[in-house]
Parts: C-alpha cells; sequence; structure tokens
C-alpha cells in the first residue's frame, strides 16, 4: 500500500484523465498524528515545521526520504501516542499529501522536549507492493 493520500491520488487522476495537475507547492509541511488520528503539531514550538520541496528531501528507488534533519521544536505540553508523521502542502489546513505509522510506536514527548527527525529517518514509499 502507498503512503500517498487520496489527493494525491486525485491529482494522478487528473494527470490521467485531463492532462493536468495543479503546481507543485515549493514547501512540504511536516507533522505528527497520535493515535486517536488528531494531528498534534500545534503542540510544539514549530507547529508544523517547514521543509523545501526538491532540495529537502531525496529519492531512492521508490521512497521519498527527508535529506535534513527536521525539528518540530519543543513540546510545549505532554504530546502522548504519537503514532504517524504526515506531510501537507500548507502551514495550516492544506492538502494532505502522504501519512505513515512511524517506528516504535506509540510514543510520548515530554514538555520541553525536543522532536526531530535526523536525516534520512522520514521516508514515504510511492509504491508499495508488499500490502
Amino acid at each position: 500500500m502507498s503512503d500517498f493520500s487520496v489527493h494525491i491520488a486525485g491529482e494522478i487522476l487528473d494527470l490521467m484523465t485531463q492532462g493536468t495537475v495543479r503546481t507543485p507547492p515549493s514547501n512540504i509541511f511536516v507533522a505528527v498524528i497520535d493515535g486517536t488520528g488528531t494531528e498534534r503539531s500545534t503542540d510544539f514550538q514549530n507547529d508544523r515545521a517547514s521543509t523545501s520541496a526538491g532540495t529537502d528531501w531525496t529519492i531512492t528507488d521508490t521512497e521519498v526520504e527527508n535529506a535534513n534533519e527536521i525539528s518540530l521544536g519543543e513540546a510545549t505540553v505532554d504530546v502522548n501516542g504519537l503514532v504517524d508523521v504526515a506531510l501537507f502542502d500548507s502551514a495550516t489546513g492544506g492538502n494532505k499529501l502522504a501519512q505513515y505509522t512511524m517506528d516504535a510506536t506509540p510514543f510520548d514527548v515530554a514538555t520541553g522536549t525536543t522532536l526531530t527527525f535526523p536525516a534520512g529517518d522520514l521516508s514515504f514509499d510511492v509504491i508499495d507492493e508488499t500490502e
């Protein structure tokens, strides 16, 4: 199963059936989601972490991964039960581009602790034929 969203599937369908796609975003925003499906990025100092489309991501086979460290900053409250990471095309709202379950989840982040993803830690598979 692909990690990419219904929104991206719609873009592919538009490309194939109408020959059009929207202008890609210049920034991609990284968010975290808890086990209830609630986005918890606003509980961190940086909210959704901003990355540059293209330069902050690398492609290996069918996977896209972060080329640089990504930090959501310090937790402003205790954040419990984090499970998923997601990519959006906007700092707030916007379209979800991809989402997947992180390793070793659920996990908690205590108030004052920085949530950081080292380079290569986040990877989104465009094609995953194993599921």
